[in-house]
C-alpha cells in the first residue's frame, strides 16, 4: 500500500475524523490547540516579530462558536502570557510600564472582538430561525392544488407551507369567488323599496 493512500481525503471523510471535526463539544479544544500554536509561534520568533494579530483568530472562532465567554477568554489569557515572556523570558529594553500597556490595549482590542464577534453569531444565529425559506420547484395537483412531499406524500398547500415556514394562513374568499359561491346572498338592496 502507498505511503500517500493513508493520507487521502477519503480518510478524513470516514465517520470518525467526520464526526470529530463536526462535534462542537470538541470545539474549545480546537480553539485552545490553535491558540497554543499561535504562542508557540509567538515565542519562536520573538519579542521584535509581532504575533498578537493572529490572536484575533481563535478570538473570532471561540466568540462564534461558543460565545463571547469563551472568545473573552482567550482576549485575556494571550496578551498575558506574551506579557509573561516579556517579562520573564526574553531580555528586552522595554519598561516594564509600556509592557503593561501594549498588553491592555492588546486586551482591550481583543474583547471588543470578542463582543462584536459574539453579537454578530447571536444576530445571524436569530435571523436564521426567523427565516425559512422554500426553494426549488413545488410539486403541485392542478386539480386539488395539494403539494406532494419528498416522500411522495400529498399535502394541503396550507400544511405543507405552515410545518416549512414561519407563515400562518386565515381564509376568507375574494370578490369573484364571492359574487360565484354566494351571489345570492351577498347582493344588497340598491335602495329601499318604494310602494305606492
Amino acid at each position: 500500500m502507498s505511503p500517500f493512500r493513508a493520507f487521502s481525503p477519503g480518510l478524513f471523510n470516514s465517520g470518525v475524523w467526520k464526526n470529530a471535526l463536526t462535534n462542537t463539544k470538541l470545539f474549545p479544544a480546537y480553539w485552545c490547540a490553535l491558540g497554543l500554536l499561535i504562542l508557540i509561534g509567538d515565542y519562536l520568533s520573538g519579542p521584535t516579530i509581532q504575533f498578537p494579530i493572529l490572536y484575533l483568530v481563535p478570538v473570532a472562532l471561540a466568540s462564534w462558536h461558543n460565545g463571547k465567554w469563551w472568545g473573552l477568554g482567550f482576549a485575556v489569557v494571550m496578551p498575558c502570557i506574551r506579557l509573561y515572556f516579556y517579562m520573564t523570558v526574553w531580555t528586552v529594553s522595554l519598561e516594564p510600564l509600556d509592557s503593561v500597556l501594549n498588553t491592555m490595549i492588546r486586551m482591550t482590542i481583543l474583547t471588543t472582538f470578542a463582543f462584536l464577534i459574539d453579537r454578530t453569531a447571536w444576530q445571524t444565529r436569530k435571523l436564521s430561525q426567523r427565516v425559512r425559506v422554500l426553494e426549488g420547484i413545488l410539486p403541485v395537483c392542478s386539480f386539488c392544488k395539494k403539494i406532494r412531499d419528498q416522500q411522495g406524500q400529498w399535502h394541503s398547500m396550507e400544511r405543507f407551507i405552515t410545518e416549512r415556514s414561519e407563515a400562518q394562513f386565515s381564509h376568507g374568499f375574494c370578490p369573484e369567488c364571492g359574487e360565484r359561491h354566494y351571489g345570492d346572498f351577498l347582493k344588497t338592496p340598491t335602495g329601499p323599496t318604494q310602494t305606492s
